[in-house]
């Protein structure tokens, strides 16, 4: 099993502890501020949307972050993930270990992507076919000598 990497030049903030998820069959996707202090092309407020599509199924739950680094409970911790960090699992074990699945709908076992999200409370685990990227900018609005968010 081998791990790529695929957040270059952006991450979850990693003191944010709400993932906001929505089912949209077959898609699921989930939001998540960013991490403006690795990266400060982004704005507080700023949000990162990952759209998984035609999704088989998905899971949002154990490790967070202190069970991944004192207790060790993650499964993918000793194969050299990092906290924090997405990734697309290459040669994936899915279909005899992934805990708590909520199925989305069927698909196509050979079409399937295992993709993997590390977040400060939860870690996400989604199986589907592709994912699209979307950063959400926080608007800004000038009024009066002070800024006021729409």
């Amino acid at each position: 099993m081998t791990f790529e990497r695929l957040n270059h030049g952006w991450n979850a903030d990693p003191n944010a502890a709400e993932v906001q998820v929505e089912v949209s069959a077959p898609n699921v996707a989930i939001r998540f501020p960013l991490n403006t202090l690795q990266f400060p092309e982004f704005h507080p407020g700023d949000e990162a949307a990952l759209t998984f599509h035609s999704c088989l199924q998905y899971r949002l739950g154990p490790p967070n972050d202190e069970g991944f680094h004192v207790f060790g409970q993650s499964r993918f911790r000793d194969r050299g993930v990092q906290w924090g960090e997405f990734y697309q699992v290459h040669g994936s074990d899915w279909r005899e270990i992934f805990p708590d699945p909520i199925p989305v709908s069927p698909q196509p076992e050979e079409a399937l992507r295992h993709y993997l999200f590390c977040f400060k409370d939860e870690t996400f685990e989604c199986l589907a076919q592709s994912y699209d990227l979307r950063f959400v900018r926080r608007e800004t609005q000038r009024t009066g000598g002070g800024e006021c968010q729409k």
